[in-house]
């Protein structure tokens, strides 16, 4: 597949051949970034675009439409497929998630009106401030009740995405929270970069200004830490604090973060992990960078570039692009 290089910098046109896949888009207060991918017959992962677009000047109130116009111009540059299923980003703040429990056996419009109740009646979620989603949590039905996971997210937000997306002649597939979707990028990062997983590994991902440790066995989730740390700079010694009970076990801790950070934060941890621990034990943990676009097949020189040495920013995007992806091959 070829690519034809527009301009000096981003987007790039793909010339023909076009793939099925999903766009991925993540908004924050740094603007916008938008990745397309593609699931492949052999189960793998294509990159076919990507592209960041600064904010629009706050407070225009355009922005709607402007953000609309972008949208179109990047699609009509880097030849999007329409028929991509859109997988668009909320920051975790803004929903809200919960367990109730309903009888089993029940219509969905049933278990619907349900969980509208009880968002109205135990968490004081007003239907015309709020939009609902609910599914049914596997396996849990027992003692004649199933389990629900309710979310919840301002509808001015999801409605927001609606219409810049229908601006754009996009119509809006799955609404994901944001940092879910960059964890899940970074377990599929681990797993292709860690190769072979045997034994602890830690897994940090930062992102929207909050950090979490993924605590991994033998190629397994078994735990997730809150870290509480305000600030990136602050990270290293909270993660040296956090692991000092695992050093002498631990045999990688791995980095995805959100944030620009240079090479010297790398090390900032590996002295961290010192603290109190002989560094010959130290010694034996890899620390390193995880990338969200690893093991993905790419094409164009360009975006191997933006695959080999960019990871700021993208983790949200790209999770929310694998989701889609994820969809279409079911």
């Amino acid at each position: 597949m070829k690519w034809n290089k527009q301009g000096a910098g981003w987007p790039w046109r793909r010339a023909a051949g076009q793939l099925p896949g999903a766009l991925g888009l993540a908004r924050d207060a740094r603007g916008w970034h938008m990745v397309q991918l593609a699931r492949e017959l052999d189960g793998g992962v294509r990159l076919l675009a990507a592209i960041r677009l600064g904010p629009v000047a706050a407070g225009d109130p355009e922005s709607m439409g402007a953000d609309s116009l972008r949208l179109q111009d990047w699609m009509a540059d880097c030849a999007c497929v329409r028929e991509s299923r859109v997988v668009a980003g909320l920051p975790r703040s803004s929903v809200r998630v919960w367990r109730m429990t309903a009888p089993a056996g029940l219509e969905e419009a049933d278990l619907e009106h349900m969980a509208r109740v009880d968002a109205q009646s135990r968490h004081g979620l007003l239907p015309d401030v709020w939009q609902l989603d609910f599914g049914v949590v596997p396996a849990s039905a027992e003692g004649g009740e199933v389990e629900l996971l309710v979310a919840a997210a301002p509808r001015a937000e999801v409605e927001g995405w609606q219409q810049v997306l229908g601006g754009a002649g996009l119509k809006l597939g799955v609404l994901e929270v944001a940092a879910h979707a960059a964890r899940a990028a970074a377990l599929r990062a681990w797993r292709v970069q860690a190769g072979e997983v045997a034994g602890r590994h830690g897994i940090v991902v930062w992102t929207e200004g909050i950090a979490s440790l993924l605590w991994m066995l033998d190629g397994a989730l078994r735990a997730e830490q809150a870290l509480e740390v305000e600030a990136l700079a602050d990270l290293a010694g909270v993660l040296g604090h956090a692991c000092r009970g695992h050093v002498t076990s631990l045999r990688g801790l791995w980095l995805a973060v959100d944030e620009a950070a240079e090479e010297a934060f790398l090390q900032q941890v590996r002295e961290a992990l010192h603290g109190g621990v002989a560094g010959t034990e130290v010694s034996r943990v890899s620390v390193q960078w995880l990338h969200p676009w690893a093991g993905m097949r790419v094409e164009d020189a360009g975006l191997q570039r933006l695959s080999a040495i960019e990871a700021s920013g993208w983790w949200a995007a790209c999770g929310l692009a694998l989701r889609g992806v994820d969809a279409w091959s079911r």
